[in-house]
């Protein structure tokens, strides 16, 4: 007999947990990774710009032209780099900053124009300021390298958590379509077949059943259920009820069929190449019922009718053969078998 789908809630609650987790956590790590990294790209570009300003102060002098807005204009980009930023590295920043201080005292105190060796020392100073532009700009982009690590994980988990977005979707999607296939066909209360499910697999059964193998057919019907109802109330009716199925349904076998034909009665189509089965089945089913003890209320019995499905036999004729053994076991006294 087929399993009871459990709900979705109980597998999609902690995917969609799963989910949100890994889509705000790499969210986090992958924003702030990134907003680092753009910052790191504006400091690099900054560097670069300080040290076109040293070369271009260079070029304006070597050519005799008034270098120190060049220069002003380098000192001024160093310092609002190392202000607005407490990630730069001070001490190249610091270095820099005394290189361009060298520099613009070389082209203030030598007469360098018409003087090589003036000239070479001018060189030299900017030399030296390019390299701790350098070393500044590899400081920064050292630092940035971890960030890029951070940047690949967050962007993972976000992907991760996108992943199980659309596998809780995917789940949810298939568990609601089991729960409500599952919905049209049980009975909730008892957990037996509904009526029109339980004829459809008996004719399924009668029609696939191989050489040698029987189609067995147990009809059950509680006795005096009309009594408990009136003694007692439907809300105690409907607890025998599913006290019994349970009973019934715990002796079922995988691949038998157990099925709630309306009110009180059920049925049982069972295969095996044992043409004793069903009668068997129905004399376990019996004594499993007649155990049951159910507080405040009288023991409860049923009655029983079992056939063995005949050849080229429709599933409606069995079950009225059936049916007829039912009424003769009650008939007998109740709390009996009838059958071939």
């Amino acid at each position: 007999m087929d399993n009871f789908v459990e709900k979705p809630s109980s597998l999609l609650i902690p995917l969609i947990a799963m989910a949100t987790v890994l889509a705000a956590v790499g969210a986090g790590m992958a924003g702030g990774a990134l907003s680092a990294r753009t910052q790191d790209i504006a400091l690099v570009n900054s560097v670069a710009l300080i040290r076109g300003g040293i070369q271009r102060a260079v070029k304006l002098e070597l050519a005799g032209s008034d270098s120190s807005k060049a220069l002003d204009m380098a000192e001024e980009a160093l310092r609002r780099l190392t202000d607005a930023d407490a990630g730069v590295n001070q001490i190249e920043a610091s270095r820099l900053l005394s290189a361009i201080s060298s520099l613009r005292t070389a082209i203030e105190d030598y007469q360098f124009r018409n003087d090589p060796g003036t000239r070479a020392t001018l060189l030299a100073f900017s030399e030296d300021a390019w390299d701790l532009g350098d070393g500044l700009a590899n400081v920064i982009t050292t630092f940035s390298r971890p960030r890029r690590i951070f940047l690949f994980w967050g962007l993972i988990c976000a992907l991760l958590g996108v992943a199980f977005a659309v596998f809780a979707v995917v789940v949810s999607k298939y568990m609601v379509a089991d729960r409500v296939e599952v919905e049209a066909s049980y009975d909730p209360m008892t957990g037996a077949l509904r009526r029109d499910r339980f004829l459809h697999r008996l004719t399924e059964s009668i029609v696939t059943r191989q050489k040698g193998h029987h189609v067995g057919l147990v009809m059950i019907d509680l006795d005096r259920f009309k009594g408990i109802n009136d003694s007692f109330g439907h809300d105690i009716g409907d607890k025998v009820l599913a006290a019994v199925g349970g009973a019934l349904r715990s002796l079922v076998r995988e691949g038998d069929d157990f099925g709630r034909l309306g009110g009180e009665e059920f049925a049982v189509a069972l295969r095996s190449n044992d043409p004793r089965a069903a009668r068997l089945f129905a004399e376990r089913a019996r004594a499993a019922v007649e155990s049951l003890r159910l507080e405040r209320l009288p023991i409860i019995t049923i009655s029983l009718g079992s056939v063995i499905v005949r050849p080229n036999e429709k599933g409606a004729d069995a079950l009225k053969r059936a049916d007829a053994y039912l009424y003769a076991a009650k008939a007998a006294g109740r709390n009996r078998i009838r059958g071939d």
